[in-house]
């Protein structure tokens, strides 16, 4: 019956979209009767149902997609039928419009506020927008009878959390662990947003206890293996790959544990196992595509593009090989050849990654233009992929000093995702080098207020507080915060060894900067440390900083213009 009712709906929707053209003149013309009239809901500025309607299946008709989304809202909101807000929150959520798709989901709640569906996408919905209460009740609804959910349901949970979100989404999986501690799924889906977050020892942990309740899951091994690795346990990195390929025995696992010895530097190793595997079995793709990768990270890197170029020519795994051969060639600064390869890859995979790399190509030959075009191209073509546009097209304007433009396309990207954080963080730095301090406070604050915890967002605020203004008190509270939550980044060390400085605790700002500058040999860092060491009168250890970070940053403005301000 539900199939059946799913093929009447979209049977009605296709209908109606083939129909479209041929209204919109009949749409108009009564538009138009009704302005002439001066009366009706056309007078006010608000559409009726009907026209709104009309106008949302003429703009889906012709790629219009957000103004399609606004008219479906318009629809959901001056109707009872529930399908309507269904409708504008499953496009806004296609096309992610996100302020879009949470008000028709919330419409469609309201309406229907049992209905499971409705609730899923409210509940990822708050998570963006960082409701972490409403999000969880949304979400419970939306799961269901906790006896009869499975891990599935929570893998996918997890994984629509993920990305930008993660490390909101990880605060609502370790809310679920502390209701329903021994589920497994909860806890794999900890530890792949932990990850996300750079947080790899929850990570770990959280995978550990995935395989305390399912000792039986092998992926998870392999996971843990590769966090393991990560975290330089090298030896436990192997144990756990071991016993994931004694649990399942097979040529995919053996693949993957060549590639973890690739990753931890044994390539000696990874190639005798490939080549054992070889032995017994004939022409696998898998195999020569392993071996091409591995030789590739030993540094064999013409015996790797050879690897490659045999099947390419074999037909075998197109996209991936052309993706390997550019990326093989801009490595090497052939920049037309690599273009030549990222242009051919045209499905798949790697398809948003071909894109995004053919554009950087065209930067590097220098035709910003050029670079510009293929992502506005791709956007049209894959509007789904629209929003993955925006922030690089930005770079590009940014480098060229267009500030304008640059500041146009991310507020075009805030029409998407208005509650991201980092969108307001990229608009504030914009702020910065185009030197309006003013408006990039306020798009910190912005920030700010959408992710009060978050070590990024407290950071920027923090140090913008300290180099624009001389509200250093303000400023230390916020790189505290941001510290604590983020202790061993040597940005935030460096900022609050800069706002130590500017309060006057000058041997305390020098041992977080000197820590920053031992983890990152950055010139903003160098150019801070030689200022705290030159007003110390350590004036020698200060010219030898400058003078060291001018050899591996020849010309940085920053370091230059410390140098040039206190030696006058």
């Amino acid at each position: 019956m539900e199939s059946a009712t799913r093929y009447g709906k979209a049977r009605i929707i296709r209908n109606m979209r083939q129909s479209a053209n041929a209204i919109v003149a009949v749409c108009l013309t009564a538009l138009l009767a009704a302005a002439c009239a001066g009366g009706g809901a056309g007078s006010k500025g608000r559409s009726s149902p009907v026209e709104s309607q009309l106008l949302a299946e003429v703009a889906l008709e012709r790629g219009e997609y957000l103004v399609a989304i606004q008219q479906y809202l318009n629809v959901a909101r001056q109707s009872s039928d529930h399908d309507f807000a269904r409708k504008a929150t499953e496009l806004a959520w296609d096309y992610g419009y996100d302020a879009y798709a949470l008000a028709a989901a919330e419409r469609w709640a309201r309406l229907q506020p049992e209905d499971p569906a409705a609730h899923a996408y409210l509940g990822r919905l708050y998570v963006r927008r960082n409701l972490p209460d409403k999000a969880f009740s949304s979400l419970e609804l939306a799961l269901g009878d906790a006896a009869a959910r499975t891990d599935q349901d929570y893998a996918l949970l997890a994984a629509d959390l993920s990305g930008p979100w993660a490390r909101r989404g990880l605060a609502i999986l370790e809310r679920y662990a502390q209701v329903y501690p021994d589920e497994p799924g909860i806890m794999r889906g900890i530890a792949e947003l932990a990850a996300q977050t750079g947080d790899v020892d929850r990570a770990i942990a959280a995978a550990r206890d995935t395989l305390a309740l399912r000792p039986d899951w092998y992926t998870t091994r392999i996971w843990l293996a590769r966090l393991l690795l990560l975290a330089g346990q090298q030896a436990s990195a192997f144990e756990q790959m071991a016993f994931a390929l004694e649990m399942n025995p097979g040529l995919e696992l053996e693949v993957e544990f060549a590639q973890l010895l690739s990753l931890a530097g044994e390539s000696d190793a990874a190639l005798a196992r490939l080549n054992r595997l070889a032995e017994r079995h004939d022409n696998v793709i898998p195999l020569q595509l392993m071996r091409a990768a591995v030789l590739l990270q030993a540094g064999q890197v013409d015996t790797a593009e050879a690897g490659y170029n045999d099947l390419l020519r074999s037909g075998s795994c197109l996209n991936e090989c052309l993706w390997q051969l550019g990326s093989i060639a801009y490595a090497r600064g052939e920049f037309e050849s690599a273009l030549s390869y990222f242009v051919n890859i045209r499905s798949g995979d790697r398809l948003r990654q071909a894109r995004l790399a053919a554009s950087q190509c065209y930067v590097e030959l220098g035709d910003s233009e050029a670079a510009l075009q293929v992502l506005r191209d791709f956007a049209a073509g894959f509007p789904r992929f629209a929003f993955d546009m925006q922030q690089p097209q930005a770079a590009i304007l940014a480098s060229e000093a267009r500030w304008d433009e640059a500041l146009a396309v991310i507020d075009q990207a805030l029409d998407f995702s208005p509650w991201n954080e980092g969108l307001w963080l990229y608009r504030g730095g914009l702020l910065l080098e185009a030197g309006v301090p003013d408006q990039a406070l306020e798009a910190f604050r912005t920030a700010y207020e959408l992710a009060p915890d978050d070590p990024a967002t407290l950071n920027a605020l923090g140090y913008t507080l300290t180099v624009m203004t001389r509200r250093y008190r303000e400023a230390f509270t916020y790189i505290s915060q941001a510290i604590e939550a983020d202790p061993g980044n040597p940005a935030i060390m460096d900022s609050m060894g800069w706002v130590l400085f500017k309060l006057g605790r000058h041997e305390e700002s020098r041992d977080w900067l000197e820590r920053a500058y031992a983890i990152m040999e950055d010139p903003e860092i160098a150019a801070h440390l030689g200022e705290v060491l030159w007003t110390l009168n350590e004036r020698v250890a200060a010219l030898m900083i400058w003078q060291t970070a001018l050899q591996r940053f020849p010309g940085d403005p920053e370091l230059l213009a410390t140098m040039q301000r206190l030696q006058r």
